[in-house]
């Protein structure tokens, strides 16, 4: 049987084969610093930033529309005012017009709720878009209700107000605060972004030494912690687990990256940053099966066995995943609304256990039968080849099964 370290090597070879890579990393800086340069052209003095995966470096090329899909990255551009000089709607209609009357970005500019899609070409076979969302400042007033009920007032400062769409020409302001988010999650990463640093971006340096000169060129986002790996991780294995249930349903119950990074970071701060990615994965998914007793487990005999396991909850029947960085962002919002949503959560949890922990102790055949069904079939053999581990077949994931171990938990 090939040796467990093969094995976790081999599964961090397969993820590390889906990051964004130096060429479309450097495509897509290029392509975002061109778009505020437009956009200060036009008169719009704004901040030009990136949030989500590419802010906190944990993108991953999604698999829901085949190995060769595009990555979806998303920017703030925030003008500099504050939200009391002007409307939503007017703060929206002025980057719309501005993106509309270029003949480079009119043409493959959509709308999506509170973003504008500007599709691109591809680049070596892979294409990517750019979601740029209207902000400005969020007042004065509002930031002090927020750090009136925040356990961290020291992030509120940068929140922001975006237009939302109420109806077909009704907007209001929702509140929002990306860079807050970026540094809650960067002060919990940087220990673990620490150990091991020089070894790791110097591996890094070796493999693109086409791109980079030295270690201190490589740029951040590109240089993963095994707490950012561990959201890679989770993050492509929830994609092609939810693309595989047999569900119509599966996009819409499928949890938001937000919630995957807000809880892993969290989960995170309780363990040695010294941990190696498995060893934090195993305490992640450990942590999330305690947290799973509140499905059937009354809260206040959690609250009392669990004191201080506070990162997910289900005080009076409604489950709250808190945003560090907005006391008024509950992720699990959507989770109170379906039920099917936390339901599947749990299953995928404990599927992630299954193709990820689990299997190491396999014979090879099953070991490669279960990695295929954790990042599909393709991944796996553009990675590894045909016959490593010898011949299998993928079999569809149980997600009748899946939910079993819970009740004994």
């Amino acid at each position: 049987m090939i040796s467990i370290f093969d094995r976790q090597n081999d599964i961090l070879t397969i993820v590390s084969q889906l990051d964004i890579s130096p060429t479309m990393y450097k495509n897509a800086v290029e392509k975002y610093k061109a778009l505020a340069a437009f956009l200060n052209d036009c008169g719009i003095d704004a901040d030009f930033y990136p949030q989500g995966s590419f802010a906190i470096g944990t993108v991953v090329r999604p698999c829901y529309k085949g190995q060769d899909a595009s990555y979806d990255l998303d920017f703030i551009c925030q003008l500099h005012f504050s939200r009391d000089s002007v409307a939503p709607s007017e703060l929206r209609a002025r980057i719309e017009g501005a993106l509309k009357s270029s003949d480079r970005y009119g043409g493959k500019l959509t709308k999506c709720g509170e973003c504008f899609t500007i599709e691109y070409a591809d680049v070596n076979g892979v294409g990517f878009s750019i979601d740029i969302v209207p902000a400005a400042d969020e007042s004065n007033q509002k930031k002090h209700e927020l750090k009136h009920f925040s356990e961290r007032p020291d992030l509120i400062e940068t929140a922001i107000a975006i237009p939302r769409q109420d109806g077909d020409r009704n907007y209001s302001w929702l509140t929002n605060n990306p860079r807050g988010f970026k540094a809650w999650f960067d002060e919990i990463n940087q220990p673990f972004l620490e150990h091991h640093s020089f070894e790791r971006r110097n591996k890094y340096l070796n493999e693109h030494r086409t791109f980079f000169d030295s270690v201190e060129s490589i740029p951040h986002e590109l240089d993963h912690s095994a707490m950012q790996r561990v959201i890679q991780l989770l993050k492509y294995h929830r994609d092609h687990y939810y693309q595989c249930l047999p569900r119509k349903d599966h996009d819409d119950i499928k949890p938001i990256s937000a919630i995957i990074n807000t809880l892993v970071a969290d989960i995170s701060r309780h363990t040695a940053p010294t941990s190696d990615v498995f060893s934090l994965l195993t305490f992640v998914l450990n942590t999330l099966d305690i947290y799973a007793k509140q499905q059937t487990m009354p809260y206040d005999d959690f609250h009392e066995q669990y004191k201080g396991w506070s990162a997910l909850t289900r005080g009076s029947g409604l489950w709250r995943i808190q945003n560090p960085a907005n006391p008024e962002d509950n992720l699990a919002d959507k989770w109170n609304e379906n039920p099917a949503i936390p339901e599947y959560f749990f299953r995928w949890v404990h599927a992630c256990r299954t193709d990820l922990i689990d299997s190491m102790q396999l014979p090879d055949d099953k070991f490669r039968t279960q990695i295929e069904n954790a990042f599909g079939t393709d991944a796996v053999r553009n990675c590894l080849g045909d016959l490593k581990y010898g011949n299998s077949k993928s079999k569809p994931i149980n997600t009748l099964s899946a939910s079993k171990p819970y009740h004994a938990l």
